[in-house]
């Protein structure tokens, strides 16, 4: 029984180690760390329903990471409401802004989130206006924030809503281990 146990244990240390240490993973790994920078994609468009409602849809990646735990925190303005989701109470306080998470899922060597948010403007505004107020968006893992991008501008002129800036804005960082 006693040699039973030996065979047994040495058969699943090298079941352990076969898993651990894969050539084929090794390989990817060291491959995306070496020749791969880690890019942060940011897409908002802003589609009209009626006069004054609208979907805002984000669309975050992170292209080339290494790590899966990556978290994305969306900010809006508090000048506009936000009538399809809840706040996020986990986020980062930012004066002016409402957090909104992002549902971020990995495939293959991204992490992706796509979200539609109804938004309109809020009552409580005098006279209905506001100058262009950058849209926030934070991207982090469990031990930092990774980037924060600023690029895309709400306005609101006679309670219609606008957004300034680019289809797509990206940043790219070099890979670095812990990242």
């Amino acid at each position: 029984m006693k040699r039973f146990f030996k065979v047994f244990g040495w058969v699943c240390l090298g079941i352990f180690l076969q898993f651990k240490f894969n050539i084929l993973y090794g390989i990817v790994f060291l491959e995306n760390l070496n020749f791969h920078d880690r890019t942060y994609i940011v897409e908002i468009k802003l589609n009209s329903v009626n006069q004054t409602t609208n979907i805002l849809k984000v669309k975050t990646t992170v292209h080339h990471s290494l790590g899966p735990d990556y978290f994305a925190t969306v900010y809006i303005p508090d000048s506009v409401r936000v009538l399809n989701l809840d706040p996020y109470k986990g986020g980062e306080a930012l004066k002016g802004y409402l957090a909104y998470k992002m549902n971020m899922k990995r495939k293959y060597r991204d992490v992706l989130a796509s979200e539609d948010l109804i938004v309109a403007p809020e009552d409580g505004q005098p006279g209905n206006d506001a100058d262009p107020i950058p849209i926030v968006v934070h991207f982090e893992n469990l031990k930092q924030r990774l980037h924060t991008d600023t690029t895309y501008l709400l306005s609101l002129k006679d309670k219609r809503i606008k957004l300034e800036g680019p289809k797509m804005k990206e940043a790219k960082y070099p890979q670095k281990l812990g990242m």
